[in-house]
């Protein structure tokens, strides 16, 4: 059963272990782990279909602040399964829904108005790669790898990778990850900015929930906007236009009262989203 059909996302509590992506909410951070081991989380229809249910509801439940994206086992995700999928024999509307799938996810993780980070350890590779760095913040363990090897099988990437990954870490960077195929370590990308944090191994979820802690004591309203600002293409122009918008909007809040009643307190605020 997908928690989705629940209508939110229970606390300390996960889905079936038969479960392409499993659930648990601790607090106010929701962890979703893509849990095909045995093909290193490689991506299926039932896998995109879970995660885009779950992430709608973790967007829409005011208890859940912060995503977390991990891959059970010793990979995040290598990408398509495409032993399973028989790709090359799928007719053209079946490639065509899968396809239409992958895209809705990483929209949707990029679109969400909660934070998401990615938990990357092992491989992060094509469509897992996709996922990766269509999160808000990504933390990779020292030694994983994350790479883009569609151009070396005849295929493309999607999930506005063209357009997304160029803007974080630059043109020549994207370029060699894209046209190359090379891949980048954790460490690698945090030196590239692409990476928010890389850790050993062995403390890589406990590194993304300090982050998610962190994450889920902002003002969730602030945040939502700042994330839809930042993932615009305004001008300088139209940000000097909407900004001020945004700030009267804003100052008509709840949370907007509590924050300037922490600050004169010297309290941490208690943000309600509201």
């Amino acid at each position: 059963m997908l928690w989705h059909s629940l209508g939110a996302i229970p606390e300390q509590e996960e889905v079936s272990e038969m479960s392409t992506v499993l659930v648990s909410r601790s607090g106010s951070t929701a962890t979703l782990t893509l849990n095909r081991p045995e093909r290193l989380n490689a991506v299926s229809e039932e896998l995109y279909e879970a995660l885009i249910g779950h992430l709608v509801v973790a967007d829409s439940d005011p208890a859940v602040r912060c995503v977390i994206l991990h891959g059970a086992g010793r990979s995040f995700c290598a990408g398509a399964d495409l032993k399973a999928h028989h790709f090359g024999i799928r007719t053209p509307t079946e490639q065509a829904r899968y396809l239409d799938l992958a895209q809705r996810a990483c929209e949707q993780i990029q679109r969400m108005d909660t934070p998401v980070i990615a938990a990357v350890g092992g491989y992060a590779l094509g469509a897992g790669a996709e996922i990766a760095v269509s999160a808000d913040f990504l933390v990779m363990a020292e030694d994983a790898q994350l790479g883009f090897p569609e151009v070396a099988i005849g295929t493309f990437v999607g999930g506005g990778v063209t357009h997304r990954l160029p803007r974080l870490i630059g043109l020549r960077r994207a370029t060699d990850l894209l046209i190359l195929g090379e891949r980048c370590t954790g460490a690698q990308a945090f030196d590239w900015g692409l990476a928010y944090a890389t850790v050993p191994a062995d403390i890589l979820l406990d590194a993304a929930r300090g982050l998610a802690e962190s994450l889920a004591g902002k003002a969730p309203l602030s945040l939502a906007r700042m994330k839809a600002a930042l993932r615009r293409d305004d001008s300088l122009e139209v940000a000097l236009a909407t900004e001020p918008r945004q700030i009267l909007e804003l100052m008509a809040t709840r949370d907007w009262a509590e924050g300037v009643a922490a600050f004169a307190q010297r309290r941490t605020p208690v943000f309600e989203g509201k």
